[in-house]
C-alpha cells in the first residue's frame, strides 16, 4: 500500500494526476541509493513534472530541484514525480523501463487509465492496490470538492480549513489560484501534492461555494 493511493477524484480531476513513486527493497538493493535516486529524479524532472520530492528533501514549493537532490539521504526511503498528463506519463513510463535502474515504481492513478498507459509504455503491470474509499461516519467529512484537494497529501498535512482559507483568499483578492496551490502545496513533504490540479479546483470551489 501507498500513501499516494487515497486521492479521491471527480470526473472532472480523473486524467490530469499520476503519481510515479519510486522505492528500492530497503535491506536489499538500497545501499547506493542517494546516487540512484537522483539518477531518478533526473530522468522524471525530463518530462516536466509538476511536484517533486521526498520525505526531508523538499518539494517544489518549498526548495529548487537541486536542493531536493542535494537534501537526499540514505535514510531517504522513496522519492516521487507528480505529472498532469497520460501523455508525460505515458513517456516516464517508458523511460523508467529503458533505464532500468533497479527500484520499484508504482503509478497511482485509475486502474483503467494507468493499466491503459502501463500497456502504451510496453510495460505488463505486476500488481494493483485498490483503495476501498472512506468508512464510518462520513457525515462529518467535509465536502467531496475539499476532499479532492486534501488528499492529494498522502499524510494529511493540509487540513480543510487551510483550503477553505484559501478559497476565501482567492475570493477576496488577497491571493490568486497559482499562488493558493502553492501554499497548499507547502506542507506536502513528499511532494505528491499536485498544485496544477489544486488552482483548477480552487477556482471551482470560489464559484460554488
Amino acid at each position: 500500500m501507498t500513501h499516494t493511493l487515497h486521492r479521491l477524484k471527480t470526473r472532472s480531476g480523473q486524467k490530469n494526476d499520476y503519481v510515479v513513486l519510486i522505492m528500492p527493497a530497503r535491506g536489499i538493493n538500497n545501499q547506493n541509493s542517494v546516487e540512484v535516486f537522483k539518477k531518478y529524479l533526473d530522468l522524471m524532472h525530463k518530462f516536466n513534472p509538476v511536484n517533486m520530492g521526498a520525505i526531508g528533501c523538499g518539494n517544489f514549493a518549498t526548495h529548487t530541484f537541486d536542493e531536493i537532490k542535494a537534501n537526499l539521504t540514505p535514510d531517504v526511503p522513496m522519492v516521487h514525480g507528480v505529472f498532469d498528463t497520460r501523455d508525460k506519463l505515458i513517456e516516464v513510463m517508458k523511460a523508467l523501463k529503458e533505464a532500468d535502474y533497479g527500484y520499484s515504481a508504482v503509478i497511482s492513478g485509475l486502474v483503467d487509465d494507468v493499466d491503459c498507459c502501463a500497456k502504451a509504455a510496453g510495460i505488463q503491470r505486476h500488481s494493483v492496490d485498490i483503495s476501498l474509499g472512506i468508512w464510518g461516519n462520513t457525515n462529518k467529512l467535509p465536502s467531496p470538492q475539499v476532499l479532492e484537494i486534501t488528499t492529494m497529501c498522502g499524510h494529511a498535512m493540509i487540513s480543510a480549513g487551510l483550503v477553505l482559507k484559501m478559497v476565501d483568499d482567492i475570493r477576496s483578492g488577497k491571493k490568486t489560484a497559482k499562488n493558493a496551490a502553492e501554499e497548499l502545496s507547502k506542507p506536502c513533504a513528499c511532494g505528491i501534492f499536485n498544485p496544477l490540479k489544486a488552482e483548477h479546483l480552487l477556482l471551482e470551489l470560489t464559484e460554488k461555494l
